[in-house]
Order: structure tokens, then C-alpha cells, then sequence
């Protein structure tokens, strides 16, 4: 008994489904780094009936100041149910995979955004591309997961584009659909052009007819869906769409697969 201590404790009652609101109560003064209450909240077979009860117990003035690993994740939780979690204030690490949460839920959780570095939002797919304003501003996430979320590649480049303007460092698990496209950059356009091509959309203002022209068939060889003719105004919106694009998937792709200078 001389070994026991309250994590230990902690986690024989977490793997049983026994943190209930009581017993939380108890526990919320001693020193626990991390809860799992997955199985507590979990009313399967009817043996446990706190439900989102026991989330009241972390709100309570000075609970779980130790507190620095939570997981909530299966549970079926509702956006505003993480109010209750804005005052643990050494949370580092917290899992809500599969939990049904969508966009509030993650403006509920900016009071923890110094400390987070682990942030598991897989499988709810109701967060989409209006999360990543606030996602953006975890400015100590090491590490994201967005699996089978609804963020599309609009959500990912703005994402990627913050945390390549702050030096960041972020390991980040991306929806299939966006990992698909990532690995298919060379169907979308032609990734390295090379001179007289262009690769500044600022400039294809100032490029003839033909320049324009030919800029666009070299990607179109690519890609066949983009169309190397028309007007010069036409030939210029479509080229800066193309090369505006290009340059925020390569931020993408560098942000996940680390700096791919000079790899085609």
C-alpha cells in the first residue's frame, strides 16, 4: 500500500467506469495528472449515471491544479459542456475524439490556448473550416489532430499559413481528402517552373498574350481541366488562381511533410 498513490488510484477507477461526480469530488484536491473518463461517462449497460455531471466537478475552484492529460474521448459530449474545463490551468494534453463536438466547442476551449500542446479533434466531423480562426491561435500546440474532421484544403492553408509566419513547429493529422490531394500536387499544376515560367503572381499583370499563354499550357500538361486561351483578363485571373494556389499547398505540404525544397 506504501506505493499507492492518487493517480494510481485515479486510474483503477478511470479503467472501470467509477469516476463518477462523487468520487471526483474527492480526488479533485489530491494530485492526479491525468484522467481518462471515458468509461465513467459512458452509460452503457446503465452502470454509470454522472453523464456530463462529473464535468461540473472540474469547474469547482481549485480542482485538478495538477491536472495536465484529460480524455473525453467516445463520449457523447455537447458544445457547451467544456465550459466546465476552462479552469484547469496545467492541462496540457486533452483528447475529444468521436465526442459529436462541432465549431463552439473549440471557442470554448481559448482559455487553455497558452497551455494546450496535444489537442485531439478526430471523428467530429461538425468541426469545420470556421474552427481554424481559433485553432490558430494555440500558439503551444506541438501537436493537431484534425482526422475525419469537416476541414477541408481551405481550412488547412490558412492554418498552414499562420504557423509558417510564427516559425512554428506543429505535427498535424489532416482528413483523408486533404492528405489525397497533398499527395496529388503534381495533377493539380506543375509544382517547379522554371524560367522564363513564373511563379509570382504578382507579376502576371505585366505578361503578354503568349507569356500568358504559355504559363498556363506548360500547367495545363499537368492538369488537363485548365484552359491555356481566352482574353488576356481571363488568361491573368486563371494564372493567379493557379500560382496563388500553388504557393499556399506547398506551405501545406511543407508545414506536414517538413521542407521539400528542390523535391519535385
Amino acid at each position: 500500500m506504501k506505493n499507492l498513490t492518487h493517480q494510481k488510484i485515479a486510474n483503477v477507477l478511470a479503467s472501470n467506469g467509477y469516476l463518477s461526480e462523487r468520487v471526483l469530488n474527492v480526488l479533485r484536491a489530491s494530485t492526479v495528472y491525468c484522467l481518462d473518463l471515458s468509461s465513467s461517462m459512458n452509460n452503457e449497460g446503465g452502470l454509470n449515471l454522472s453523464g456530463q455531471d462529473v464535468l461540473r466537478v472540474l469547474d469547482q475552484p481549485h480542482s485538478f491544479r495538477f491536472l495536465s492529460e484529460l480524455c473525453l474521448s467516445g463520449t457523447s459530449l455537447r458544445d457547451s459542456d467544456l465550459v466546465h474545463i476552462q479552469r484547469l490551468s496545467n492541462l496540457r494534453k486533452l483528447l475529444l475524439e468521436s465526442t459529436g463536438i462541432g465549431n463552439e466547442a473549440i471557442f470554448l476551449l481559448t482559455g487553455l490556448k497558452q497551455t494546450l500542446t496535444h489537442l485531439y479533434l478526430a471523428f467530429n466531423p461538425k468541426i469545420n473550416n470556421d474552427a481554424i480562426p481559433v485553432l490558430e491561435i494555440f500558439l503551444s500546440l506541438s501537436f493537431l489532430s484534425l482526422f475525419d474532421t469537416g476541414i477541408d484544403m481551405s481550412g488547412l492553408r490558412r492554418l498552414a499559413l499562420v504557423i509558417c509566419k510564427d516559425n512554428r513547429v506543429v505535427d498535424i493529422e489532416i482528413p483523408v481528402c486533404c492528405e489525397e490531394y497533398i499527395d496529388n500536387l503534381q495533377s493539380k499544376y506543375m509544382i517547379n517552373p522554371r524560367a522564363p515560367l513564373i511563379v509570382d503572381s504578382s507579376v502576371c499583370a505585366q505578361l503578354s498574350e503568349a507569356a500568358l499563354a504559355r504559363n498556363l499550357a506548360a500547367h495545363a500538361k499537368f492538369n488537363t481541366a485548365i484552359v491555356a486561351s481566352g482574353t488576356k483578363i481571363e488568361m491573368i485571373e486563371r494564372l493567379v488562381k493557379i500560382l496563388e494556389t500553388r504557393e499556399m499547398d506547398l506551405v501545406v505540404r511543407d508545414m506536414l511533410w517538413g521542407d521539400q525544397d528542390g523535391i519535385p
